[in-house]
């Protein structure tokens, strides 16, 4: 197979079309995703009670920004990506329950690119009777909202699509960085990748976010480039007048990403819950996924105008907001008691290598 620059692309426009393609793409198909019947679960799958944490969260947020509901002031609370619309639920009944005072100047907003999730999380919201808006990304850019305004992303930018790079080593000299592309085989009927030399926004990136962040690259080292989730970061926190956005995904800090023992990156792929790192099968009915830099994500959010408000762990972010007070004695050996199945959704959340450690929180505030 000839390398001919026609006929490849780079691997992130390929990461594209395999989860947004308008009719064949992953995340663009009507089939379900999340849960026992998709590929892979959230922590909203577990019981309600990150809607619930979230939701004391907001309040808290609103008690020190000193909403007064006197001024009829409106907080928006936008969750950018919602799937199913099972967080947003759990948020919305949290807040009507347990502060009835604050509900009613709060406008939930989703906005969704799927339209088969943009049903489904309608379907839900409005079954509960709960009210919401869907809007488009351009119509939350063009709305220019002045309220105070709450973003949540939950899992988002684990699914923004990548440019995968490798250092060669001596071979090629250390300074000349290369980039994966994809071609199709027409003898083996199959996508594959080449290595040539990556396009300057991509070595740009890793100069300054990577090495300049005092990371040594081993020769043939994989690391991911995600743009798409630093312009988003940026565009966001440039539009936010004043509010906070909250960042809940896989990821860490660009010393773990690029540390020696992720040799390969952290290019990970869900089918049917089995997680494999091959993104050239199952094209357009698996996800693809990369973990999130939080550090260079927090670079271009303090350049926006967005300082850090809190960063940890799931687990320490669900504790700050008092999730070990969600726990109740009881004395059954019933595990389908309602009790008892939420106190193993609180360990689950806790203990779970998965939920507790690998997901981190990240949170800005701006104004």
């Amino acid at each position: 197979m000839k390398d001919n620059p026609m006929q490849r692309i780079p691997f992130g426009r390929y990461m594209e079309l395999c989860l947004y393609h308008s009719e064949a793409g992953y995340y663009m198909t009507d089939r379900p995703k999340i849960g026992k019947e998709g590929d892979f679960y959230t922590s909203s799958n577990v019981g309600s009670l990150m809607g619930e944490m979230l939701a004391a969260k907001i309040a808290l947020i609103i008690e020190e920004e000193k909403f007064h509901k006197g001024k009829n002031q409106q907080v928006r609370i936008v969750e950018w990506g919602a799937g199913t619309g099972r967080l947003g639920l759990q948020i919305l009944e949290s807040l009507e329950i347990s502060y009835p005072d604050m509900y009613p100047y709060i406008q939930y907003t989703i906005v969704e690119q799927s339209e088969y999730h943009r049903q489904l999380s309608q379907n839900h919201l409005n079954a509960a009777g709960k009210q919401a808006e869907w809007w488009t990304e351009a119509e939350f850019y063009d709305r220019k909202d002045q309220n105070l305004m709450i973003v949540i992303a939950n899992e988002l930018l684990d699914a923004f699509p990548v440019e995968r790079v490798r250092y060669p080593g001596m071979e090629r000299g250390w300074g000349e960085l290369e980039q994966q592309f994809v071609c199709w085989d027409v003898e083996s009927e199959a996508f594959v990748s080449l290595w040539s030399d990556a396009a300057p926004e991509v070595e740009g990136y890793v100069q300054q976010h990577v090495l300049g962040q005092g990371v040594q690259l081993r020769p043939q080292q994989e690391l991911e480039v995600n743009l798409g989730a630093l312009a988003w970061i940026r565009d966001l926190t440039t539009a936010i007048h004043q509010g906070y956005c909250i960042v809940i995904d896989y990821g860490d800090q660009t010393k773990e990403i690029a540390a020696a023992h992720r040799m390969k990156g952290t290019l990970i792929c869900y089918h049917r819950h089995l997680a494999h790192d091959n993104p050239y099968i199952n094209v357009g009915d698996q996800d693809i996924t990369a973990h999130v830099d939080f550090t260079a994500m927090e670079c271009v959010a303090e350049e926006s105008g967005i300082t850090r408000a809190f960063y940890g762990t799931q687990k320490q972010f669900l504790m700050e907001a008092g999730l070990l007070q969600k726990l109740q004695n009881h004395y059954t050996v019933d595990p389908f008691d309602p009790i008892a199945k939420r106190n193993r959704a609180i360990r689950q959340l806790l203990l779970s290598d998965q939920m507790s450690e690998l997901f981190k929180v990240w949170m800005g505030r701006k104004g």
